[in-house]
C-alpha cells in the first residue's frame, strides 16, 4: 500500500488515479471530510482525516504502508515543519521508499516557495529514509479552469509575460513517471528532473487557434488582479507574496528544463501541448 498525502488537490487526484490502475493499494490522508466518496471514486482504498503537521497523525496514516508519495500543500508557510512529520513518520513505518513531489528549480531564491522546498529535499536526504524526489515543472492542467473563458473571449492570459519559455508538462506524464519511480529500485535515492518542452504563450495560442478552429492570442493577465482572485479564494499572505515573486521572475527567465529526463522514464517523449489540447478537446465534445 502507499500513502498519498494532500490527496484532494489536483496532483493528489491524479495520483490516486494512477497507483489504483495498476493494482496498487491507495492510502489518503487529508483534513477535509467531504470527499471520501469521490476520493474513493478515483481508486482510494482507504481515506485517513489527519493533519500533515501533525506527527502522531500521519504516523498512524503512514502505518503498513511500503511508500509515502508526499504532496505538500503549495505555497505554505509550514512547509518544513510538515516535512519533519512526513520524515517521521516515515521512519516510524519503516517505508521502502519516501517519494517527495518537489518543484523544478529549488536552487532560485526569488522563487520563494521553490526555495523553500530546497530544505525540505535537504531534510529528505539527511534522514537515513530511502528516498526519490521529483522535481517537477508547471502542468498544461493549470490552464484548464480558464477554458470556458479562453473561448469566450479568444484569449489564453497567465500573469507573465507572453514570450516567457515554459517547460510545461501533462500531469498524466507526471503521474506515469511517479508510478515506475516508485516501482524502480534503480531510483532509490535520486533525484529526477520532470517537464516537458519548452514552450510560450504566443506558441500555444498558436496551436489552440489551428487546434479550436478560432483564433486565440496570448495575453498577459495583470498580476494584482491575479493576485486580489487568489485572496478571494482564501490564498494566504504569505502565498500570495510567493506568486508576486513567481510571476516576476517568469517575466525574466520563464521555468525552463530539460525533458530528456522524463523521456527516460516514462520511455517516450512528454507529451506535447497540441496533443494535450486535442485531448482536452475530445473529452469535452464526449461530455456534451
Amino acid at each position: 500500500m502507499i500513502l498519498i498525502t494532500s490527496a484532494g488537490g489536483k496532483t493528489g487526484r491524479a495520483m490516486i488515479e494512477e497507483f489504483a490502475q495498476s493494482e496498487e493499494p491507495v492510502r489518503v490522508i487529508m483534513r477535509r471530510r467531504d470527499m471520501d466518496d469521490e476520493l474513493s471514486a478515483l481508486g482510494a482504498a482507504e481515506v485517513f482525516h489527519g493533519d500533515l503537521a501533525n506527527v502522531a497523525d500521519m504516523s498512524a496514516a503512514a502505518a503498513g504502508c511500503r511508500a509515502i508519495y508526499f504532496i505538500c500543500p503549495n505555497m505554505v508557510e509550514d512547509e518544513g515543519i510538515i516535512a519533519q512529520s512526513v520524515i517521521a513518520a516515515a521512519k516510524s513505518a519503516e517505508v521502502e521508499r519516501l517519494i517527495f513531489h518537489s518543484v523544478l528549480h529549488t536552487q532560485v531564491q526569488a522563487l520563494r516557495h521553490h526555495w523553500a522546498r530546497l530544505f525540505v529535499e535537504e531534510a529528505i536526504i539527511e534522514s537515513g529514509v530511502p528516498f526519490s524526489i521529483l522535481q517537477v515543472g508547471s502542468y498544461y492542467q493549470n490552464m484548464l479552469p480558464s477554458w470556458d473563458k479562453m473561448l469566450e473571449t479568444g484569449e489564453h492570459g497567465m500573469a507573465y509575460e507572453v514570450e516567457a519559455e515554459m517547460a510545461l508538462v501533462d500531469l498524466k506524464d507526471v503521474s506515469e513517471a511517479a508510478n515506475r519511480i516508485v516501482n524502480d529500485p534503480g531510483c532509490v535515492n535520486g533525484i529526477f528532473e520532470i517537464c516537458g518542452p519548452v514552450i510560450t504563450l504566443v506558441q500555444k495560442a498558436a496551436i489552440l487557434t489551428r487546434v479550436l478552429g478560432c483564433k486565440i492570442e496570448a495575453k498577459k493577465l495583470p498580476v494584482d488582479k491575479v493576485i486580489a482572485h487568489a485572496a478571494n479564494m482564501g490564498i494566504s499572505d504569505f502565498g500570495q507574496d510567493c506568486m508576486r515573486r513567481m510571476f516576476a521572475h517568469y517575466d525574466i527567465h520563464g521555468l525552463v528544463g530539460s525533458p530528456r529526463v522524463l523521456e527516460w522514464i516514462i520511455g517516450r517523449p512528454p507529451t506535447d501541448f497540441e496533443t494535450f489540447a486535442r485531448r482536452i478537446i475530445r473529452l469535452r465534445a464526449d461530455a456534451e
